[in-house]
């Protein structure tokens, strides 16, 4: 799946979410930056602090619809494309080619 359509199912799907869920607003927030990086619109040096993933494990685990894999999946494409070794090995994340 193209990534700028698997964003935007991601913030279709979180977006009809209560607000009382104190992580929505964030993961939201991530996805808008996803998309800035993936159109050129920003600088990818902040994908390292990105916490969807780790947000889509432990507080939607078993929800369905595409979301909980698509976050998952998108973080850690954009994070492997982008950061350098040293932020990867930190986020445990590298692997050798």
């Amino acid at each position: 799946m193209d990534r700028l359509v698997a964003i935007e199912k991601c913030k279709s799907e979180i977006a009809q979410l209560p607000e009382a869920l104190g992580w929505r607003d964030s993961v939201l927030a991530q996805l808008e930056f996803c998309s800035a990086v993936v159109l050129g619109q920003a600088a990818p040096d902040q994908l390292e602090h990105l916490t969807m993933g780790l947000i889509s494990v432990r507080e939607m685990d078993g929800w369905p619809g595409d979301a909980p894999s698509l976050l998952r999946q998108i973080q850690y494409d954009l994070q492997q494309e982008h950061l350098p070794y040293a932020a990867k090995v930190r986020l445990g994340i590298h692997r050798r080619t």
